[in-house]
């Protein structure tokens, strides 16, 4: 397998100024195409410092892509810290300088005094053509068989190139090995008790990984080997994670919480209606944001004042004195009161603490509680959900979409 490194250049980069955007495109299309990224390294305008990165690059990666520098300007420095390391000379391409005159006569714009900055490359290289701005791109191979790819920073600039150029030929450089990749979505387990799950699953050649986010776990799995072979391998490492794993595996992929819900909800024929109070509408945004969500989704009743719970859901005031606010008999009736205003077969309702004050010993921020009403059954679940406000919503919503997902699957309550 060859080992490919990226390195990103800019010190808007490495400063936080701006994202890394071009790293996360490369490297996603690599995946794509069953490549790995094995090293990324983000370095500012500094000739010391991208002299060095550079010199790491070559003496372990076969191929470096390398984005941004290539510009006019004086912090604009890739051709020459290439040509150094490289112990190349830069050369004046008058053809070069003929194509940048070329276009911008094109664009009726006269062309700057620095253009030549832009012709001048080291000694061998090949250029790439840069269809949409102005700085072509460079490929170099050097003695040791090491390709190094300069592209410029401009994200659709580089975009471009790399969908034309450099993918495609890097994909080439390899026969027969390649990276398989899928991921199972996994909610209401955390990671540490995923791992243990699937302690000694991976093959010598696979790997495991949990990338956790509010409220659910991603796990993803990937192969490498003949490709042929890899897609019978993932398949087989697939369905034993998810025998592992159980009903927490919701879906994989892409695939959202929201739309598993509403596909078990269509499959029962069953219609829904929310009531808020903690989320304040977000359950009713993540319901909505599926496409064709008004075959199930009712409405939504936002009761954040205690009055709002008794008057529009009908919660008995004596409840609310008696149990509070955040209580599983308000949330239950909350859950109750919105499925009768709407006629729907599926009530769900959230109530708690989000924070960062009105927490007591009694009821702690991060308490939440939801109910959920349906033909047959009714329930009201406790939650001890950690983070900041914001994070504490966000779980919120994700459990309550799992408790309809459940619901609606014919799957346990808990």
């Amino acid at each position: 397998m060859i080992g490919i490194e990226i390195l990103t250049i800019g010190t808007e980069i490495v400063g936080g100024t701006i994202p890394d955007t071009n790293f996360l495109f490369l490297a996603r299309e690599l995946a794509a195409r069953g490549l790995r990224c094995r090293w990324h390294t983000a370095v500012p305008d500094d000739r010391e410092t991208l002299a060095a990165a550079l010199e790491t690059a070559l003496g372990r990666a076969t191929v470096i892509v390398t984005t941004g520098g290539l510009g006019p300007t004086p912090d604009d420095i890739t051709r020459k810290v290439v040509a150094t390391v490289l112990k190349r000379q830069l050369v004046l391409r008058e053809d070069v300088v003929q194509i940048l005159q070329d276009r911008f006569a094109r664009l009726g714009r006269k062309a700057p005094p620095n253009i030549q900055a832009q012709a001048l490359v080291p000694f061998g290289c090949d250029l790439i053509d840069n269809e949409l701005g102005s700085a072509p791109g460079l490929r170099l191979q050097t003695e040791e068989g090491r390709i190094l790819y300069a592209l410029p920073g401009v994200p659709h600039e580089l975009e471009r190139m790399a969908e034309r150029i450099v993918l495609p030929e890097i994909s080439s450089l390899v026969a027969g090995t390649r990276i398989a990749e899928r991921t199972l979505r996994t909610v209401g387990v955390p990671e540490s008790v995923l791992s243990d799950r699937l302690a000694g699953l991976a093959p010598p050649n696979g790997a495991i990984a949990f990338l956790p986010h509010l409220g659910h776990v991603d796990v993803h799995l990937s192969v490498e080997g003949p490709a042929q072979a890899n897609d019978a391998v993932l398949d087989r490492l697939i369905a034993e994670a998810a025998d592992r794993i159980g009903d927490a595996v919701y879906g994989e992929g892409i695939e959202e919480l929201e739309d598993v819900a509403g596909r078990a909800l269509m499959e029962r024929g069953w219609r829904i209606a929310v009531a808020e109070s903690l989320t304040g509408g977000a359950l009713g945004a993540r319901i909505v944001r599926v496409p064709g969500a008004s075959r199930y989704y009712l409405g939504d009743v936002v009761a954040y004042d205690n009055g709002a719970k008794v008057s529009i859901l009908g919660v008995p005031e004596a409840w609310i004195r008696d149990h509070g606010a955040v209580s599983g008999p308000v949330a239950e009736a909350m859950a109750h009161g919105v499925r009768e205003r709407f006629a729907a077969d599926v009530g769900v309702s959230t109530t708690g603490v989000a924070g960062p004050d009105g927490g007591s010993e009694e009821k702690p921020v991060g308490l939440v509680y939801f109910g959920i009403c349906w033909p047959g059954g009714r329930i009201s679940v406790r939650r001890q959900l950690l983070g900041a406000r914001s994070q504490v919503i966000a779980r919120s919503v994700t459990t309550a979409l799992d408790l309809v997902r459940r619901v609606a699957g014919g799957l346990a309550v808990t």
